[in-house]
């Protein structure tokens, strides 16, 4: 019987298999705290803000508000889900109310009702019998003049409440204003996610010491393993490129095989144990038989992007502005800048997060302005790749902020050979 081959330049060998076991146990955490600090984060802006309700439907929202783990991926793009949160329930403490939830043993929420199946998989193509179920249910909640706070949501059915009297605001300046401020069990969850991730990563390093065919999709694989093996969840990107495909970045894992010499960038972007998301980067370069070097355009790409994210790191301090971290930001030659990275560094907690801050070239169009405070996270990061061509590097720290400046919390060593 003969088989079709789809990709017949490439080696179907597994990659080596990872140890799980490599990453340290979770650390004891204190559930009830760390929910407490959350749906309190929350509470305040909602009523700082005179919202009677919010619905809630992003997943990462979920999990913040309510610690809901089910099916979040799946509600990324199918929202099963509608999560009410009333600041002032009928006890006067907040409630939380779930529509749409397949197990309803779950101490954190109040009441769980059917979904509203606001999307065309549930409800068909014609929305508006569920929608006037939804708009129902708001007003029985919070009366025909309350204020609501919605956030990715059908269109359709934001307009409906507001044709039904209600004052329609947006969710998510609320929600990522509340998460911007970590509690020590919040910060126990990353350093947890960080230590899966970097065991991960070693794993994944390990693997390219000798590549022998191995391919990116392979490799990447390695991480993963490793993640939902430790009880984590997902990885927003696949985010691991080779040689060629190093410059520029977003070239997402492929079944390219790896060659001896070649560097490997890898961006964990990983939901980790307890939701907490560990976004490290780290560029590596495959084994080689005869023991090469690293060319002189690998290390220097290599020092140039590990001097950005030192050089920046240095600025991190409670009261730093924004536009200050903009403005005093390393700053490459021009051959540099056509292919930088996104941004400089970026908030995070259960996935990337409010603030993102801009290079100088960006500010006008697309930065703004506030200040760091004593419990954010964030990461650093950096991407060097020349507009003239050759390899890429990816580099990528995080840090908490605190009361004496800032703590790297990620601790993945970096290449000695590539900054020699």
């Amino acid at each position: 019987m003969q088989t079709e081959t789809l990709h017949p330049d490439v080696t179907t060998a597994p990659a080596p298999a990872p140890s799980p076991t490599s990453a340290p146990a979770p650390p004891p955490v204190d559930v009830d705290r760390l929910r407490t600090h959350r749906l309190g984060r929350l509470v305040a802006q909602l009523t700082e803000h005179h919202v009677d309700l919010a619905v809630l439907t992003n997943p990462v929202s979920l999990r913040y508000a309510a610690d809901w783990r089910e099916y979040l991926p799946y509600q990324s793009h199918i929202q099963t889900y509608t999560l009410f949160v009333e600041p002032t329930g009928p006890d006067g403490a907040a409630a939380l109310t779930l529509h749409g939830a397949y197990g309803t043993d779950h101490p954190a929420i109040n009441e769980f009702r059917p979904t509203h199946g606001l999307n065309g998989f549930d409800g068909g193509l014609d929305q508006r019998r569920r929608i006037d179920r939804f708009v129902a249910d708001v007003v029985a909640a919070v009366g025909p003049a309350a204020r609501v706070a919605v956030e990715q949501i059908n269109p359709s059915a934001a307009l409906a409440l507001a044709d039904r009297g209600l004052t329609v605001v947006d969710a998510e300046p609320l929600i990522e204003r509340a998460k911007f401020v970590k509690s020590s069990e919040e910060i126990a969850c990353l350093r947890h996610s960080i230590a899966v991730a970097e065991a991960g990563l070693h794993a994944t390093r390990a693997a390219i010491r000798s590549p022998a065919g191995i391919t990116e999709n392979q490799l990447f694989a390695i991480l993963h393993h490793v993640n939902v093996a430790n009880d984590g969840d997902w990885i927003d990107g696949r985010m691991l490129c080779s040689g060629p495909r190093t410059n520029p970045w977003y070239q997402q894992a492929t079944d390219r095989v790896i060659e001896p010499g070649d560097v490997v960038a890898i961006d964990t972007d990983m939901v980790g144990p307890m939701g907490y998301s560990a976004d490290i980067s780290r560029t590596w370069l495959a084994g080689t038989a005869d023991g090469a070097r690293p060319t002189s355009d690998q290390r220097d790409r290599y020092r140039r992007a590990h001097d950005e994210i030192t050089h920046n790191a240095s600025l991190l301090a409670p009261g730093r502005t924004f536009g200050e971290l903009t403005e005093k930001a390393f700053r490459q030659p021009d051959e540099f800048v056509a292919n930088r990275y996104t941004c400089l560094a970026h908030g995070i907690g259960l996935t990337d997060e409010y603030p993102r801050i801009v290079h100088r070239q960006d500010r006008e169009r697309e930065g703004y302005d506030g200040e760091l405070e004593v419990g954010n996270v964030l990461t650093v990061e950096s991407f060097v790749g020349s507009d003239r061509g050759g390899p890429g590097v990816k580099l990528e720290d995080m840090y908490l902020i605190s009361g004496a400046g800032a703590e790297r919390l990620s601790t993945f060593p970096f290449e000695p050979e590539l900054l020699a």
